[in-house]
């Protein structure tokens, strides 16, 4: 997952969602360190009327979607984001909502971007990370807690060869294998043996090297250089994949041995790849988001549903998305705001209210051929072969792209994407 999988309204500890999406409780802090976003409707972070942002300057590479908003990079290595802007997450200098892509301000030449829950962080092609956005818990990783509507350094002088923005925190893999991690700390999800925020980069404990790495909401996870994974962080629904459900402040392995090609890390779930394009998901499956029918959760991997091969797989808040070898999109799990992109097949019970999901992948609707998909809290997106984003579920604060706020439970092109 490239972000949180929650909008949390300050104090409370409640989570935000759309109509039917499912309430997350997470335990109040006397500093709440998980992102802080009004509810739709507040009086910051409202779009411009009449903003008109010029078009990309080139084709989209890559498509990151976090919580509320979602980011991308063009063939040129610039950066646009779109959605919500409370925090500054989409870097472009202001707080006001964008319902259209508008460019990061900044000369560098990004290689990826990840969104998290109100922060966004990308590397640049020499191996430099910046972030911008929230940062109440340090999770921008400049050494303090004050946000940045731009991008900002991060402390430390690592070269990473990739990130991801998760919850409140973020982890990086260095050149050399190892993981760093920085922000909210409080279930040990920064895997360096504490449980306190850290506003810079902190190894995680172990020694071990890594060749990816996944941020949730409260877990991470990584894929050792043996292929095999390990986790660290929150497991109250098995997350972490130990055949238990007790919370790790450094990485333990994920239980059987299996070897993976990928991983992705949900809010509560986590899935990954085996060399064969088998996937495999474990911990909560309450809406579905392991593929799996006769569970509710999974300690250990449970293989997905379906004997589909995929080339990809990404988890979300409450859902799971991936592209098989030929093209083709999955999404399965939660659908309350039509983030599966299809039809959902059945009810699924959660926090006492039955919701749409669906708990088996179901194909995408609309025919695209995908190279990628990224799948959010509330809201999915895609891009083609054709390199055409596409996005689809909740769009109240214009996370989908398409220049509105209505929500779509098919794909939608985003808008103002390269092209005669």
């Amino acid at each position: 997952m490239h972000a949180r999988s929650g909008a949390v309204k300050e104090g409370t500890g409640v989570a935000a969602g759309g109509a039917g999406d499912r309430i997350l409780r997470v335990p109040v802090r006397r500093r709440p360190a998980l992102l802080v976003l009004a509810l739709a409707g507040a009086a910051c972070g409202v779009g411009e009327p009449g903003f008109d942002p010029p078009p990309l300057d080139a084709p989209l590479a890559s498509v990151a979607v976090g919580v509320l908003h979602t980011c991308g990079t063009t063939t040129t290595n610039r950066v646009y984001c779109w959605g919500w802007n409370r925090d500054g997450e989409l870097g472009d200098g202001s707080h006001s909502d964008r319902h259209l892509p508008v460019r990061v301000v900044s000369e560098s030449s990004f290689a990826l971007v990840s969104s998290g829950g109100g922060h966004t962080c990308g590397v640049t092609a020499s191996g430099k990370a910046y972030c911008w956005g929230f940062d109440l818990s340090g999770q921008l990783g400049n050494g303090g807690l004050a946000g940045a509507s731009t991008p900002v350094a991060v402390a430390g002088g690592l070269t990473l060869r990739t990130l991801e923005a998760g919850g409140a925190f973020t982890c990086g893999l260095a050149t050399d294998g190892t993981a760093w991690c920085w922000g909210w700390g409080a279930h040990g999800q920064l895997g360096d043996s504490g449980r306190v925020d850290r506003p810079a980069p902190v190894a995680v404990a172990g020694n071990l090297r890594f060749l990816a790495v996944g941020v949730g909401a409260q877990h991470a996870c990584g894929l050792a250089v043996d292929s095999t994974a390990w986790c660290w962080g929150a497991n109250d629904a098995g997350q972490l994949g130990t055949g238990a459900t007790v919370d790790t402040v450094v990485p333990v392995p994920v239980t059987g041995g299996r070897k993976f090609t990928a991983l992705s890390t949900g809010f509560t779930h986590t899935c990954a790849l085996e060399a064969s394009g088998d996937a495999d998901c474990w911990g909560d499956n309450t809406l579905g988001q392991l593929g799996d029918t006769l569970v509710n959760r999974a300690l250990a991997p449970t293989r997905v549903l379906g004997g589909l091969v995929f080339a990809s797989i990404s988890a979300g808040g409450s859902h799971t998305c991936g592209v098989t070898v030929s093209g083709a999109g999955y999404c399965w799990g939660s659908d309350g705001n039509g983030q599966l992109g299809s039809q959902p097949a059945v009810l699924c019970a959660a926090s006492g209210a039955a919701q749409p999901c669906t708990r088996v992948p179901a194909l995408i609707s609309g025919g695209l051929t995908f190279g990628s998909l990224s799948a959010g809290t509330q809201h999915s997106c895609g891009l083609t072969t054709g390199h055409v984003a596409y996005c689809w579920g909740l769009n109240d604060r214009g996370q989908l792209g398409d220049g509105s706020t209505g929500g779509s439970v098919t794909p939608v092109s985003v808008g103002k994407q390269f092209g005669p």
